[in-house]
């Protein structure tokens, strides 16, 4: 059994070495202790100030680059894409900013700008589906259009058409009225009142956000409609900037990751994950040049990238 004297020891014990370490701290161990902590915060210092200099030379460092790119920018893409006509095809969420660059450089390529095409959240919304096969067919029927497609396949028919088809239905009345029946469904939003067809797309990519199923099903639905627009042009190509992932949200996915993850579209579809500014607008265009000459590619640095920049040809 565990007497009185076994728990004053303990006490005793506990005193004593409250002691020493007090006697120490405050004696032969105090300087070192001192010293070594104020090193280590002078190392932490010079350590934080390196870093920042680092930062503030590579910030330097891509500002001029972004200034370069933005100076050489016409001369490189001049003439590239002359003699065809383009559409810009932008996705829900996308930048306002890489949307005019996207089209003042389709501009330079020597290309004509038919338009832009501005998707609304409507056009991927499952509970819309009955308003959009309405509009789809409503759309149709006014551009004249003979087709057995229904529903969202039907709308992809219209929309290529409106757009891209080389070889296009309805007449100049025809094609306004089907356009302005698929704006006033609140389904896109267009910069003219009627697209003449073009043969070149570019698609201008979006965040979208949720669990793993919504994302899924939006980025079936944006490959769906990349494909529509890449049968029926010469080429379409796909373009995007860095992807912010959503807080509170599973998955954060964009059109250009949606056309990587799957063979089906990346083999048919060119896609640039740095259009956003500096050298990505002019890379677009060289992008676009190589899909006509059938060289599909995937440049950039993200997931699925297969070259920093296209092979650019005398």
């Amino acid at each position: 059994m565990i007497d009185f004297r076994y728990h004053l020891v303990s006490i005793i014990s506990v005193f004593l070495a409250l002691a020493v370490g007090i006697v120490l701290g405050a004696g032969p161990l105090q300087g070192n202790l001192g010293d070594q902590l104020s090193e280590q915060v002078a190392a932490l210092r010079t350590e934080k100030q390196t870093l920042n200099d680092k930062l503030t030379v590579s910030e330097k460092l891509v500002e001029g680059s972004d200034e370069y790119a933005s100076a050489v920018q016409p001369r490189v893409v001049r003439g590239r894409l002359t003699g065809h006509r383009a559409v810009v095809v932008v996705m829900p969420s996308a930048d306002g900013t890489m949307v005019s660059n996207l089209e003042d450089v389709v501009t330079q390529s020597g290309a004509a700008l038919a338009g832009t095409v501005t998707i609304s959240p409507d056009w991927f919304d499952p509970s819309q589906s009955s308003d959009r096969a309405k509009a789809a067919h409503d759309a149709a029927t006014a551009l004249g259009l003979s087709t057995s497609a229904t529903g969202d396949a039907l709308l992809l028919q219209v929309l290529a058409d409106l757009t891209v088809s080389t070889g296009s239905t309805g007449s100049s009345p025809q094609r306004f009225a089907a356009l302005k029946v698929l704006v006033d469904a609140n389904l896109l939003d267009s910069t003219v009142a009627e697209l003449a067809p073009s043969d070149l797309a570019v698609v201008v990519s979006g965040d979208y956000a949720g669990t793993e199923p919504v994302v899924t099903a939006r980025s079936d639905a944006i490959r769906a409609l990349v494909t529509a627009l890449a049968g029926s042009s010469h080429a379409t190509v796909v373009a995007g900037g860095d992807t912010l992932a959503a807080a509170g949200q599973a998955e954060t996915s964009n059109a250009v990751q949606a056309v990587r993850e799957k063979s089906e579209t990346a083999q048919i579809v060119s896609t640039v994950d740095h259009a956003r500014a500096g050298s990505g607008p002019a890379t677009v265009v060289l992008a676009v040049e190589g899909a006509l000459d059938q060289r599909i590619g995937h440049y950039g640095i993200a997931s699925g990238a297969t070259a920093r920049v296209p092979r650019v040809l005398p």
